[in-house]
């Protein structure tokens, strides 16, 4: 076997095993970027038993013509100061993707909404963070309604946006090699 074939499955392999990144949607359901009305789960709470990883995308989906999503830096985050942000985004569906370990943070960009709540710190967890605890799911507390069906699967929200997952790229390695005749 020629040692480009090889090299190429191994890429294969690589690019299988390092490209996993999740689209995760903001609060784990559509239309949570916006000014909570409720006493429900803050943002930052979801945020806080979320493990975000490099290469994960977050996804907002707002209302675009009443809000729109900041990145800000941490002082501006605390101040919920919008005149220097970042980047800012107002198109209903936003997707950042987190590129680096260590904290973003997101604030809205219409007046007064920040300082009602509307604002998301997140934390990427680091490449040499302990893989046995980075790769576990993150503690969920989860409280139902009383009209919530017991039976009913709880929706999380979050997808591999991977091309290639880490069998298919086995499959591919060993395939031309003869061993999975």
């Amino acid at each position: 076997m020629s040692s480009l074939m090889i090299m190429c499955c191994l890429l294969l392999l690589s690019f299988g095993l390092f490209s996993e990144g999740r689209e995760i949607l903001v609060g784990g359901k559509s239309n949570t970027w916006k000014v909570s009305e409720t006493t429900e789960e803050t943002l930052n709470q979801w945020s806080g038993r979320t493990r975000f990883k490099i290469g994960d995308t977050l996804l907002w989906k707002y209302n675009a013509e009443n809000d729109s999503v900041l990145q800000v830096k941490e002082k501006d985050y605390e101040k919920c100061d919008r005149s220097e942000p970042m980047r800012g985004y107002k198109d209903g569906h936003t997707k950042i993707e987190l590129k680096r370990s260590g904290p973003f943070y997101f604030i809205s960009g219409e007046e007064g909404h920040c300082q009602r709540g509307e604002k998301l710190r997140v934390v990427v967890l680091s490449p040499n963070h302990n893989r046995s605890v980075a790769d576990a799911p993150a503690p969920v507390n989860v409280v139902l309604s009383p009209n919530h069906d017991a039976a009913a699967p709880l929706n999380a929200h979050i997808t591999n946006k991977g091309s290639l997952n880490r069998a298919w790229s086995l499959i591919l390695l060993l395939l031309p090699l003869g061993l999975l005749v």
